[in-house]
């Protein structure tokens, strides 16, 4: 129950029982529609997102502005992505916590992602007339822009996912948006990004234009959810100072605990956009298995969404953080496979891709446990804090994508697969907050550096 509406329910308890029945079946049914207006924020969310691929779409795009030697421009893209994600969302979370109407950020951000990704298709749209080099810059200014708000986007989504959804179904709404999005960004993808990506002629801005339409309404629905006012809060809280909020979240060893599992992770996402120019310039497989690759990743991602979604609000989610960690060792380790036998890798290349479904998984997870083991308060911060930890390594990545040029990916693959193997181990040595249930309390509750 939401923590605001369950205090004012609770002040009249001494009112009349069939009122007070009354008033716990409209919280309840308040509660329903909030919970299902997030899913189809997320569910058109998603679909939006499948015409942006960051593993896909993206990097293709990238190498389609920069030309031949892409390999240090594509670099760029995580180290901007982490950059803007990480470091403007931490400074904006104590905004987003003091705000009473989080749900018109959480529109407005929304909106904003639309008006960037249009942005995007405008840079498709005039590349041919601009000099080589141009428009692979103009779209990487634009895309940290795009990633900063993303992050910001996070922050709010989070925060608001805390203040209204109970901590045992943020499972069931990852699994449920994920899932049932599946169905609308596949299709998407078999019907209209094969045509608009297809090798001979690919129509990057309309592919853009799509997503923006399909972002600026799942934004327009935020506005539709039931948020209630907070109570005032301390102005003199740390909450109202970023800074001294980071010191003390800082000395949350559990926390800290899990700022280390995610940035150790990172390092295996920084080779995320290279994996579709691995299968181009190594693997030699065209680009017409571009809306392929997307359609096997959003489906494995619904797939595994709905499995990772039952077991966190089972068993909480450092379980299912460590094996999203693990499995994301299985798309490096068949890269790997497939470059040392390349009969194979025409007709299964797009396991790796299906593999990378983990690795999509892990920051979601990964937020959910960090709300269960701060405040209610220090939500915004502890959100900014993680996204933070997953920067810091993305800096190697424009290193990364000219050893690529100039190496090869083997040693990247193998590097990959031994950091996500120190993640797994590291991650289990974090505590679970779940196990307080056998103890009778609730999770909400911020687990303690004792427990």
């Amino acid at each position: 129950m939401d923590q605001n509406e369950g205090h004012q329910q609770n002040t009249h308890d001494c009112g009349h029982p069939s009122a007070r029945t009354a008033r716990a079946s409209a919280v309840s049914s308040r509660q329903q529609r909030t919970f299902w207006l997030l899913v189809l924020h997320q569910i058109i969310f998603r679909v939006g997102w499948t015409f942006k691929t960051e593993s896909v779409v993206l990097p293709s795009f990238l190498d389609h502005l920069a030309g031949p030697g892409a390999g240090v421009f594509r670099g760029f893209l995580p180290v901007l992505s982490r950059l803007g994600q990480g470091v403007l969302p931490l400074a904006a979370s104590s905004t987003v916590e003091a705000s009473q109407h989080k749900r018109v950020l959480l529109a407005l951000t929304t909106c904003l992602l639309a008006l960037l990704l249009t942005v995007f298709a405008i840079i498709a749209a005039v590349n041919d007339g601009l000099s080589r080099g141009i428009g692979a810059v103009a779209f990487l200014a634009a895309y940290f822009v795009f990633s900063a708000i993303y992050g910001i986007y996070q922050v709010v989504f989070n925060t608001v996912q805390g203040k209204l959804i109970e901590p045992e179904k943020r499972g069931r709404l990852m699994s449920y948006s994920t899932f049932w999005g599946t169905f609308p960004a596949v299709l998407a993808a078999l019907f209209l990004l094969r045509s608009w990506l297809h090798s001979s002629k690919s129509q990057y801005d309309i592919v853009f234009l799509a997503a923006a339409s399909l972002f600026a309404l799942s934004g327009i629905l935020c506005l539709f959810l039931h948020e209630v006012r907070e109570r005032c809060q301390d102005q003199n809280s740390s909450s109202r100072n970023p800074l001294a909020t980071v010191v003390s979240l800082r000395c949350h060893r559990n926390l800290r605990g899990l700022w280390l599992v995610v940035a150790l992770f990172s390092f295996s996402l920084t080779l995320m956009p290279h994996y579709q120019a691995f299968a181009r310039d190594q693997l030699h497989i065209g680009s017409d298995q571009l809306f392929l690759w997307v359609i096997a990743q959003s489906t494995s991602v619904g797939v595994f969404s709905v499995l990772i979604g039952g077991l966190a609000d089972r068993y909480g989610n450092r379980l299912s953080l460590a094996i999203l960690i693990f499995g994301s060792a299985i798309a490096p380790g068949w890269s790997l496979a497939l470059f040392y036998f390349p009969r194979f890798a025409e007709p299964t290349v797009w396991l790796t891709f299906v593999a990378l479904a983990f690795s999509t998984l892990v920051p979601r997870v990964a937020a959910n446990y960090a709300l269960e083991l701060v405040p209610t308060e220090d939500h915004p911060v502890a959100t900014a804090l993680l996204q933070f930890g997953m920067t810091l390594p993305m800096f190697a990545s424009p290193l990364f994508g000219y050893l690529t040029e100039h190496w090869g990916f083997e040693p990247l693959l193998y590097g990959a697969i031994a950091v996500n193997a120190l993640a797994t181990v590291v991650t289990f040595v974090l505590p679970e907050p779940r196990h307080r249930l056998a103890r009778g309390q609730h999770v909400s509750k911020p687990i303690t550096v004792e427990e």
